[in-house]
Order: C-alpha cells, then sequence, then structure tokens
C-alpha cells in the first residue's frame, strides 16, 4: 500500500519521460509537438500544486489535469489521433482518481461571521458625534472637538462592553443635545461667551470620568471572577 505522502509525489515523476522529447521536438522545429510536450509537463506540476495545497475538490481537479495532460501529449506529442487520445485522457483521469481516493482533504477555510451591529443608541450617538465634528471643524473652534472626542471615546468603550450602554445613555444624551445647541448657536452667528470654555472643560471632564468608571467597573467585575473561580478550585481540592 502506497502512503498518502508518496502518493502525493508521484505526479511529477510522469514528466520524466517527456524531457527528452522536449528537447528533440524544440531542435526538430516541431512546434505543435513541442506544445503537446510542455503542455504535459506544466499540467501534472499543476496537479502536483493541487494535491499539496489539499483543500476540498483539489483531488478531482489533479484527476482532470493528468487527463488533460494524458490527451495532449497523445495527441499533438506522438499524433495518436483523438480516439487513442481520448482512451488515454480516460485512462490517466481515472487512474489519478484511484490513486487519490481516500486520502482526507483540508475542508474549506471558515468564514468568520460578521461582527454583531452596534446598538441602536450608538448608532445615532455615533451619527450626531460625526454631524458635530463637521459643525466644530467649520466653525473653526479646535476647543470644540475635544469634548466631542472624549464622547467618541465613550462610544468605543461603550462598544465593548453593550451591557453598560443604558447606564451611559443619560450623560450622552445630555451631552450630545448640549453641544450641538452649542454649536448650532456658534454657527447661527453667536459670539462665545466668556464660560464657554470652562463649561466645554467639564464636558470633557464628564466624558473622562464616565470612561475611567466603566473601566473601574470591569476590574471589579473581572476581581470578583478570579476570586470566585479561585475559591472554587481551592474548595474543590483542586488549588
Amino acid at each position: 500500500m502506497i502512503s498518502a505522502f508518496w502518493r502525493r509525489w508521484l505526479l511529477p515523476f510522469t514528466v520524466l519521460p517527456l524531457l527528452p522529447a522536449t528537447l528533440f521536438n524544440l531542435f526538430a522545429g516541431r512546434e505543435w509537438a513541442l506544445f503537446g510536450c510542455l503542455a504535459g509537463i506544466a499540467l501534472p506540476l499543476a496537479a502536483t500544486w493541487l494535491m499539496r495545497r489539499g483543500r476540498a475538490g483539489d483531488a478531482r481537479l489533479a484527476a482532470l489535469a493528468m487527463g488533460g495532460a494524458a490527451a495532449i501529449v497523445a495527441l499533438l506529442g506522438a499524433e495518436a489521433g483523438p480516439v487513442a487520445s481520448l482512451v488515454l485522457a480516460i485512462g490517466a483521469w481515472g487512474g489519478t482518481t484511484l490513486l487519490y481516493a481516500g486520502i482526507a482533504e483540508a475542508p474549506p477555510p471558515a468564514i468568520a461571521p460578521p461582527p454583531p451591529p452596534d446598538p441602536e443608541a450608538l448608532r445615532e450617538a455615533r451619527a450626531r458625534i460625526r454631524l458635530l465634528m463637521d459643525r466644530a471643524q467649520g466653525l473653526g473652534m479646535p476647543r470644540l472637538m475635544a469634548p466631542i472626542l472624549a464622547m467618541n471615546g465613550v462610544l468605543d468603550d461603550l462598544v465593548r462592553r453593550p451591557g453598560r450602554v443604558a447606564e451611559a445613555r443619560d450623560l450622552l444624551d445630555l451631552q450630545l443635545d448640549g453641544l450641538e445647541r452649542i454649536t448650532a448657536r456658534l454657527a447661527a452667528g453667536a459670539e462665545p461667551p466668556e464660560g464657554l470654555p470652562a463649561l466645554l472643560a467639564e464636558l470633557e471632564a464628564a466624558a473622562t470620568d464616565l470612561r475611567t468608571r466603566l473601566r473601574e467597573q470591569e476590574s471589579m467585575a473581572l476581581a470578583v471572577q478570579v476570586k470566585v473561580i479561585g475559591d472554587r478550585l481551592r474548595r474543590e481540592g483542586y488549588g
């Protein structure tokens, strides 16, 4: 019984008789016969590559390549005629199919499922933040960008922690509503009041505090899980 390893390396040896024939046809100027020899060399090498790859369906393609190689060599290289070429092609195809029967092929690569969509509240907040960024850039006031970017960072954290959306929703609505009102008045030609920089700093600080609180809650939850798992291991005698 030939092992699966050696069966994968048998195909390249089928081209060895064609090497001297290729040189003979080259120097003899027999172009069609030369083409047949070259095709008879290329197709088995392609079949070898397919079998080395080992995906589902590659054995069938390799058998077809070997059948095609036999047909082309017989028809063009040996001028055997269509009937004999067809018989040889069927024989090469059937022999290759039997040779590789039972060799396990690798399944097709798994396609990763698409990530779940963000909650509706986060999608709406993200759209509002994009509009705020466009307004702030149009107003030429870089100081407006700081609280907007801080809120965008909150959204990034909430995407990873969708269970905390309800906790942060009130602050999100309050800050986004306030920034929308401020940018709308500024776009209408209002002069920035003296207290605006301090308010923007407060909005940025509130968003930063929220992100810190969310991280602390996750850290506390992890610490509790670690303690619970450790206690269980020790209680069951594994610690």
